[in-house]
């Protein structure tokens, strides 16, 4: 029932004393939940390891019940204290005068935790970032109030840290949204709502195609097609990008099969996405579908993001490693976007390496960032890696790539996404073109 690292109520502790209180109280009476998340407590257990990180814990639990006490003395009024898991804390506030009570707490909570902490020798500063929700105004049950305070939590966050926001009305649309779109999504999982669209990746040198990136939409039922930006990241935080991962991997192979019986070997690359890239079970799932379609790991590409590479583990990239031996190919997503390793970069198994759209866009416009682009393929080619350009718009920076010696270019330029269909019949005559001339 207590925190073994603060003494603190733990969870189930917290929750049942604050479920009670709450039941308890009448229905008018004013009430506050804090939600407390520490801003730099990631970088103490980095750097300083888990046995002083767990010191920290132990003194920011002392500064609480400090201001704690202080607020009971002051208001005639108890807090129920508890850690909910890692450096995140909660205080709830019941039988508040006004709302100015719950503010005066939270004050005194971010300057107590914004002064040092003496830790091994070193003065560390931490801060936090503190979200609060009202009773009865953003909810009555805990779980209202709770996911109320952690929303406002993360707007503190967003909004630079070290700073208390209240829960808005903005914030509870957001919630809303959030929600709907989660519900949306499942929905969609269950009725496979979702399909592929097609962007050919063409040789500079010869026009032909030398791959296709398969790329995710979702024929929505209200809003039709749209596209990844806008449930990507709900997916990811939800896990549902676990189960649309999974869909991916069996329309891929079973893409490829299909093609293959038509006549067409084409390579297809996918993105990979973070929540996939910490899980070494997504590229055996992937190798295992494969198999099981009878589809060649020739014609697949997996694209993964520059800063995702650089911290991809090793059970990972023995699973990305087999798949390669198999004959697949790994590309390196948005290059030019992020901290490379260079020498990391150089072990990693990567046939071809991308470049960022937001660096092909001035090159026909800017001599600075064509000798950056120039010297960035001169890099790419001395890995041993082809070089890839995306985000093409014009006829005028295909030119330009072709001349400073990019391998394939990717954009609305050659040709947009597009249905199935429509690709198969494109890229027979682009080929068709290629061949001609």
């Amino acid at each position: 029932m207590f925190d073994p690292v603060t003494g603190l109520p733990n969870r189930t502790h917290f929750r049942r004393g604050a479920e009670r209180l709450l039941t308890d109280m009448p229905a008018d009476q004013r009430a506050a939940l804090l939600f407390v998340d520490l801003d730099r407590f990631k970088s103490v257990n980095d750097t300083l390891g888990h046995a002083v990180g767990d010191m920290l814990l132990a003194m920011v639990a002392n500064r609480l019940r400090a201001v704690a006490e202080r607020f009971t003395a002051t208001d005639q009024a108890s807090p129920l204290l508890g850690r909910l898991a890692g450096d995140e804390f909660t205080l709830f506030l019941p039988e508040l005068a006004d709302k100015a009570a719950a503010e005066r707490i939270a004050r005194g909570v971010l300057f107590a935790l914004s002064e040092s902490f003496e830790l091994a020798d070193h003065d560390v500063a931490i801060g936090a970032s503190i979200g609060i929700a009202w009773r009865p105004e953003h909810g009555a049950t805990l779980t209202e109030l709770m996911r109320a305070a952690d929303a406002a939590m993360y707007e503190a966050k967003a909004r630079g840290r070290g700073r208390v926001e209240l829960f808005s009305d903005r914030l509870a649309s957001e919630l809303a949204e959030r929600a709907q779109l989660e519900a949306d999504l499942r929905e969609a999982i269950d009725r496979r709502q979702f399909t592929l669209a097609f962007q050919p990746q063409v040789a500079i040198a010869t026009g032909q195609i030398v791959a296709a990136e398969a790329l995710l939409r979702w024929q929505h039922p209200r809003l039709g097609l749209t596209l990844p930006g806008s449930f990507i990241k709900r997916a990811e935080e939800t896990g549902l990008i676990v189960e649309i991962g999974e869909w991916v991997i069996e329309t891929i192979a079973e893409t490829i099969a299909r093609w293959g019986r038509m006549g067409i070997e084409q390579r297809l690359a996918i993105n990979i996405s973070a929540r996939q890239l910490d899980q070494a079970q997504f590229f055996h799932q992937l190798r295992a579908a494969m198999h099981a379609a009878s589809a060649p790991a020739r014609l697949l590409e997996l694209e993964i993001t520059e800063t995702l590479a650089m911290h991809c583990g090793e059970e990972t990239l023995a699973a990305i490693t087999a798949l390669r031996e198999d004959g697949a190919k790994i590309a390196i997503d948005d290059f030019g976007t992020g901290y490379s390793n260079l020498a990391r970069l150089s072990a990693l198994p990567v046939d071809r390496v991308k470049l960022d759209r937001s660096l092909i866009e001035p090159i026909t416009e800017r001599p600075q960032a064509r000798a950056i682009v120039q010297a960035m393929i001169g890099l790419i080619h001395g890995l041993g890696c082809e070089a890839v350009a995306e985000g093409i718009e014009t006829l005028d920076q295909a030119e330009m790539l072709r001349v400073i010696g990019c391998d394939v270019i990717q954009g609305y330029a050659i040709a947009r996404p597009m249905p199935e269909e429509a690709f198969i019949a494109w890229s027979q005559g682009a080929r068709r073109w290629a061949e001609a001339g």
